[in-house]
């Protein structure tokens, strides 16, 4: 994904901006560079915006697929949206353990963890082998992962 169609992306965020949630964001500590305030249900409208633009021959993200899309979004890590949308826009039931595993590493904040869970970990046998890999670690993160795998498998 170019820098072009990701800036293009972005302009998707721009337009849902919500400047008031944007400041309580950044008041709040969030450590976002950008954080244009997009309420969920505003980011889920969005990446059916993309996916059409994917199958648009004119669109800025012709010629790319929804699994690329996705791990470019991911890896935007300057951008909450970008991390919000990833995971929407990652095909349901194709994440992979070792995908899953390098995603986790980098979820920021439970307000992730809790989207890359409901819309990406937990379809297949991958919620249940996350959770068994998690559910003792270590790290935080993970192991908030894991207790939101269970609750959603539950």
């Amino acid at each position: 994904m170019t820098t072009h169609q990701l800036s293009a992306v972005h302009k998707l965020f721009r337009g849902r901006q919500n400047v008031v949630t944007s400041t309580l964001l950044r008041q709040h500590g969030y450590q976002y560079r950008v954080a244009f305030g997009c309420s969920l249900p505003d980011v889920k409208e969005l990446c059916q915006r993309i996916r059409e633009w994917l199958a648009d021959p004119e669109s800025p993200l012709s010629g790319l697929d929804v699994t690329e899309v996705a791990e470019a979004l991911w890896a935007d890590t300057a951008v909450r949206e970008s991390r919000l949308a990833a995971p929407m826009l990652y095909p349901r039931g194709t994440m992979t353990l070792d995908v899953a595993q390098r995603w986790a590493q980098t979820i920021p904040t439970p307000e992730v963890a809790d989207v890359v869970c409901m819309y990406a970990f937990q379809f297949g046998d991958l919620g249940r082998q996350l959770i068994a890999l998690w559910q003792d670690s270590p790290e935080p993160m993970l192991r908030y992962c894991a207790q939101a795998l269970i609750k959603r498998l539950a």
